[in-house]
């Protein structure tokens, strides 16, 4: 039997980012933001915690607040930018929810179903370069 690890098609960081999440239905300035943040995040998608209840199946707008994403991103402009405010966009569906505390606080599997092309790079290196660190420091 299969463990959790080796369901996942991709590596899993483990880190807490800002992450605002609304249902992605038009139109979207109106729909309710949460805030919430993130416990692990992969280029395929990632995890957050989050109070208001999601079911499997919904669509969200996804931003995560990531510093330094901007200097991973392939181009020119990345060189000019601060890390003050770098995020991605992206359309998630929720593929999983688990309550993690009685009608409080719910664990919501996110995948990204279209993400920017220059922005997923940019996270896949970010997460690759992360994890060589932690690999090294071990």
């Amino acid at each position: 039997m299969l463990t959790e690890e080796e369901k996942r098609a991709h590596v899993r960081l483990t880190k807490p980012f800002e992450v605002k999440i609304r249902p992605f239905a038009f139109p979207l300035q109106r729909q309710p933001t949460s805030e919430v943040h993130s416990v692990d995040i992969s280029e395929g998608g990632l995890l957050v915690h989050c109070a208001k209840r999601f079911t499997v199946g919904d669509k969200l707008q996804v931003t995560i607040f990531i510093p330094s994403l901007n200097k991973h991103h392939p181009g020119f402009f990345k060189v000019f930018e601060s890390d003050v405010d770098q995020s991605l966009t992206a359309v998630a569906e929720v593929v999983r929810v688990q309550e993690v505390i009685p009608l409080r606080d719910y664990g919501l599997g996110l995948k990204f179903l279209d993400i920017y092309e220059d922005d997923w790079q940019a996270l896949r290196t970010l997460i690759l370069k992360e994890l060589r660190k932690k690999q090294d420091a071990a």
